[in-house]
Order: C-alpha cells, then sequence, then structure tokens
C-alpha cells in the first residue's frame, strides 16, 4: 500500500511539473491575446503628463514624447474611484499616434483618473503616473475677457499661382494666449456679398503659412485670418485679395496644370526601418492598416529620405504636424503630405493608403519609379493626388475609381501605358485631369464627356485610338487638337465629302452644327452620344470609303449598300472590333478585302467577288 501511494504522488508531482514548463513555453505568446499587456523590458515609463480641462466635458492630454518611437500609445481613463477599465472596453481608452489626445463626452464637474503608456511592436512600457483632474462644466469653463482676446495677424501676405495661394503673416503684437487661426474665403464670383466660406477651423498656434490649393483659375479671391483665443475668434481680423490668372490657350505644348519641374535625385541611402514598414514599401498589394506615423516611416524610406533635399523632423518623436511637408488636422491626423520637388526617389510605399484622412497627396517632380499603388484606393477623403513628372510605369489602377472625392488628378509626365481604366468614370468630381506624355493607349475614354465639373483635360502625347465626343472641346482647357484625334462629328463628316453627301437622296442634318449626330439621317447613337450604327443603303453614295470611317470605334452596323461607291475597303475598318454588321454589296468596289472583316457575324463580303488580303 505504501509503495502504491509513493507512485501517486510521484505521477502527481510530475504532472504539476509538465503544466508549469507548459504555460512557461506558452508565455511568450500571450502577449498577442486580447487584453493582455506584457511589459517591454528596460522601457521606462511616459513623464511629464499634463492634464487640464478647458472646455465643458473635455480633458486636454499631452506628455511627453519617449526617446525610442513607439508604434502609438495607450491612454486610458476613469472616474475617481473607479477602476481603470480593460483595453477592450470603451469608453476610456483611447490609441493616439502622437503625445497629445482630447478625450470628450465626459461628465462635466466630475473628476478624472488618466495614465499613458508606450506601445512597441510586441511590448508596452510601464504605465506613467496617475494625473487627476476635474472636468470643467459650463459654468465653470473660463471665458477670455474682451480685453484679452487677440489682435489681427501682421503682415498678411498672398502668393498666387495658377493653381493655388499661398497665404503668409505673422503673430498678433499682443498674443493674449493664442491657439490657433482660423481662415475663411471668399469667391467674389460665387459668394454673395459679405459671405465668406471656412477653410479651416483652426491650423494651430504654430502655424502661420497656409496654402490654398482648390483655387480655380481667372478668379478674385478675398481671404481672411483669424487668430484664435481657446477658440474664440479674435475681435480683428486680417485680410488679403488675391487674383489667380487666366489659363492660356492651349498649345501643342501641353502644359501640366501643376507646376511640377523635374529634377533628379541619388539612390536612397539603407537605412533600418521597423518591419511593418518595409513590409509596406514595396509593390501594389493592398496594404494592411499601420499607424499613421508608421505610414510615413515607410514613405521616407521607401523614396530616400535620407536625401531629400529637405526632411526636418523625420523620424523624430516630433508632433508629424511639424514634419516637413506634413499638415495635420486638429486631432493630429495627417490631412496633407505635400512634397514636391524634393528629390524624392525610389518607389511609393503602399503604406501611403493608412493614411485614412488624407485630402492632399503632392508628389510631383521627383524622380519616382514603380507603379503606383492599389493601396493608395484607401483613401477615401483624398481630393488632390498629384504625381506628375515622375518615372512612374505601369498601369493607372482601376481602384482609383473608390476615390470618389477626388477633384484633381494629375499623373502627366510619366510612363504609364496601358487603356485608361473605366473603374475611372465613378470620380464624378472631378474638375482637373492631366494625364499628358505618357504611353497610355486604347480607345479614347468616352466617360470623360460625362464629367459635368471637368474644367482642365491634358491628354496629348499619349497613343488613344478612335474619336472623341466634340462636347470636351468647350471645356476651358483643353490639348485635344495635340491627340491628333478627330472627334466623331469630324470623322462623319469627312465621309459626307468623301461621298457626295450634297447629292444623297436623304441627307437630313447633316451640315447643320446644331443638330446632334442622333439627328443626322442614318445615324445612330447610344445614351452617351456614340455612333452605333450608321445605314446609308441605297442613298446614292458615290465616291470612296475613307479611312476616317475606321474612327468610330463603337459602331456595331454599317449599311452601304446597294449605292455607286467605288475603290477599295479601307483597312481601317479592322479597326471597329464592335462591328457585328457590315453590308456593302451592291456597289463598284475593287482591291481586296481585309480578312478581319470575314469574321463579322453578318456581312455580304462573299458577294463581291474580291480576294482576302494577304
Amino acid at each position: 500500500m505504501l509503495k502504491r501511494n509513493q507512485v501517486k504522488l510521484a505521477l502527481t508531482v510530475l504532472g504539476a511539473w509538465l503544466i508549469l514548463a507548459a504555460v512557461m513555453a506558452v508565455r511568450p505568446y500571450l502577449s498577442f491575446l486580447p487584453g493582455s499587456e506584457t511589459v517591454q523590458e528596460n522601457a521606462p515609463a511616459i513623464e511629464g503628463l499634463r492634464v487640464r480641462s478647458i472646455q465643458p466635458g473635455e480633458l486636454e492630454i499631452s506628455w511627453d514624447a519617449p526617446a525610442d518611437t513607439p508604434l502609438d500609445y495607450r491612454l486610458t481613463w476613469a472616474r475617481a474611484g473607479e477602476n481603470f477599465p480593460t483595453q477592450q472596453d470603451e469608453p476610456g481608452n483611447a490609441f493616439p499616434s502622437i503625445p497629445s489626445h482630447v478625450i470628450t463626452g465626459l461628465d462635466q464637474d466630475e473628476r478624472y483618473l488618466v495614465r499613458v503608456r508606450a506601445r512597441y511592436e510586441n511590448a508596452e512600457s510601464d504605465w506613467s503616473a496617475t494625473v487627476e483632474s476635474v472636468v470643467a462644466s459650463a459654468s465653470t469653463a473660463p471665458t477670455a475677457p474682451a480685453n484679452a482676446l487677440p489682435g489681427p495677424p501682421l503682415d498678411l501676405n498672398a502668393e498666387v499661382t495658377q493653381n493655388s495661394v499661398a497665404l503668409t503673416w505673422s503673430a498678433p503684437q499682443s498674443d493674449a494666449g493664442i491657439n490657433g487661426y482660423q481662415i475663411l474665403r471668399r469667391d467674389q464670383e460665387t459668394d454673395p456679398e459679405g459671405q465668406f466660406q471656412v477653410l479651416e477651423e483652426n491650423i494651430g498656434d504654430s502655424a502661420t503659412t497656409f496654402v490654398d490649393s482648390t483655387v480655380l483659375p481667372g478668379r478674385r479671391y478675398t481671404y481672411r485670418v483669424n487668430a484664435l483665443n481657446e477658440n474664440n475668434s479674435g475681435s480683428e481680423y486680417a485680410e488679403v485679395q488675391a487674383d489667380t490668372p487666366g489659363v492660356p490657350a492651349a498649345s501643342s505644348a501641353a502644359p501640366t496644370p501643376i507646376p511640377s519641374p523635374t529634377t533628379a535625385s541619388p539612390e536612397p541611402t539603407a537605412t533600418t526601418a521597423p518591419a511593418a514598414a518595409q513590409a509596406q514599401s514595396q509593390g501594389s498589394m493592398m496594404p494592411g492598416l499601420i499607424s499613421e506615423r508608421d505610414a510615413l516611416v515607410a514613405v521616407y524610406h521607401a523614396t530616400g529620405g535620407a536625401d531629400w533635399a529637405q526632411n526636418t523632423n523625420w523620424l523624430t518623436a516630433e508632433p508629424l504636424g511639424s514634419w516637413h511637408g506634413v499638415t495635420t488636422d486638429r486631432n493630429g491626423r495627417v490631412a496633407e503630405l505635400e512634397l514636391n520637388r524634393n528629390l524624392l526617389s525610389g518607389s511609393l510605399p503602399a503604406g501611403l493608403g493608412s493614411l485614412p484622412n488624407l485630402r492632399i497627396l503632392r508628389m510631383s517632380g521627383n524622380n519616382l519609379e514603380g507603379s503606383i499603388p492599389v493601396g493608395l484606393s484607401n483613401l477615401s477623403a483624398l481630393t488632390n493626388l498629384e504625381l506628375d513628372d515622375n518615372n512612374l510605369s505601369g498601369s493607372i489602377p482601376a481602384e482609383l475609381g473608390h476615390l470618389t472625392n477626388l477633384a484633381w488628378l494629375d499623373l502627366s509626365g510619366n510612363e504609364l501605358s496601358g487603356p485608361l481604366p473605366t473603374g475611372l468614370s465613378k470620380l464624378t468630381s472631378l474638375t482637373v485631369v492631366a494625364l499628358s506624355d505618357n504611353d497610355l493607349t486604347g480607345a479614347f475614354p468616352w466617360w470623360l464627356n460625362g464629367l459635368d465639373d471637368l474644367l482642365i483635360l491634358h491628354l496629348s502625347g499619349n497613343n488613344f485610338t478612335g474619336c472623341m465626343p466634340a462636347d470636351l472641346l468647350r471645356i476651358l482647357i483643353e490639348d485635344l487638337s495635340s491627340t491628333r484625334l478627330p472627334t466623331c462629328r469630324e470623322a462623319l463628316t469627312t465621309f459626307y465629302f468623301a461621298t457626295g453627301g450634297s447629292q444623297w437622296q436623304r441627307n437630313e442634318n447633316w451640315r447643320d452644327a446644331d443638330s446632334t449626330l442622333a439627328q443626322w439621317f442614318g445615324v445612330t447613337t447610344d445614351d452617351a452620344g456614340r455612333v452605333i450604327a450608321i445605314d446609308l443603303s441605297a442613298n446614292q453614295l458615290t465616291g470612296t470609303i475613307p479611312p476616317r470611317l475606321g474612327a468610330l470605334l463603337h459602331l456595331q452596323t454599317l449599311d452601304l449598300s446597294d449605292n455607286e461607291l467605288v475603290g477599295s475597303i479601307p483597312p481601317d475598318l479592322g479597326n471597329l472590333t464592335t462591328l457585328s454588321t457590315l453590308y456593302l454589296a451592291g456597289n463598284n468596289l475593287t482591291g481586296c478585302i481585309p480578312a478581319s472583316l470575314r469574321e463579322i457575324d453578318n456581312n455580304d463580303l462573299s458577294s463581291l467577288g474580291l480576294e482576302l488580303c494577304q
């Protein structure tokens, strides 16, 4: 009996040791479980935690950034006397990427406890010391006295280009605790007298410049800049007027609507980047979302940031809004990234798609290579995409059609190829489309004719085929005369004169400039105005079939039978890949039949007595 008990005890001890060993083996992986908190070795706690309450129901939090840049921070808060929430609880947690945050929706006149820690790739630092603060209420929130309101900004100046207005100013003589500036604008052509639009509610207290890139050519704008004190406008404002120049007539030089001189840059220097940034630095795969700081770090490393002309504060712990070319909104989210003419090289990282609040992306006049990453289609707030005058190649991603807020698209002066994707037809807010000087091919993009707000269009220097709608010639700026493509009206007019149109039996509206093509006798168009059928059989046509008829790429039916046409069948008719019906019998045609025409479903070519072309 004693031996049996000893054996049982030994087995129990052995089992306990096995369980302990298993727990120790999986412990490193427990940090990835929801709600787990693994502390990075030797990572000191956040210092300098500051909490204040100015607005009712809000706490403004800031702290000193650690020396090692974290992925982001975990900020947690709770009422005094209550426990801090777990990582999954809402509200009570926030994960800002910059060392500041505003907590809203708190109970007024209540005391709250706040703490913060840094989060690294696989671990977290110690918690900071806890700070306690009372939340302001409507009755306790301080109000700046009237005599403490800031005066107007000084030396307000507007520098005007065709596509933007850059405002600069100096702080008022008496700053009275300025915490930002408000930017307003009036378009004297469209806005009523005295009515101004707010361009930015608050651009921050350290900013003394603002660039308005939403201007139109040939307009007169009035700008006002107010200094803010605790978000109260100063009693006076600075005002300046700006006249944007009109746009010159289109020329064969195919000007691009955005200033973008090309510069060369050296190869990027190899530097160490976080694994998340390196994983997103190449290719056009849709990226998983990463923090905004990591997205910018990916841009820096992928485009040779160490050799940029200017890279002030990049890769530092300073707020993102202080990094050269980066503008953030009042919540610290990246709103603009402008790195024009800054010696960027390498390729665009897919991680750019992890900036969900980005409105303006400008990287013109650099030496960027590779393809346009599909990940840019994540930028749902984007209004300006300007990558002109680089060395980008490959096709334009159809996924860019998801950017429904896009108003300005400039990809000119690159090496892009392939057809223009029809998915871009969803971008109904486009006012500027600049795609000139690439290697784009395929049928002319007819969907451009459906963009009601289009003002600027540059397409020359590509290899489009077919004809284009005449309505596009009426927009403010165009370089379509340099595309060497006829309008569809011109193609039909050429056909009219080549086949003795004035002597046709019926030719109603063919010479009427005010009639639509659908009103011309024998012509049928679809809802988009594209010619899909021509039936002029037995109509006393003479002369020859002009090659320009092959520009009507959407033609499905062509019936010219029982006329007096002579000459050969132009090979250009072989371009009509949608043609399903072709009748040419009853004429006096000579030569040979283009082989591709024999594959048309409905044809009478066998009755012509002609051989196939070799």
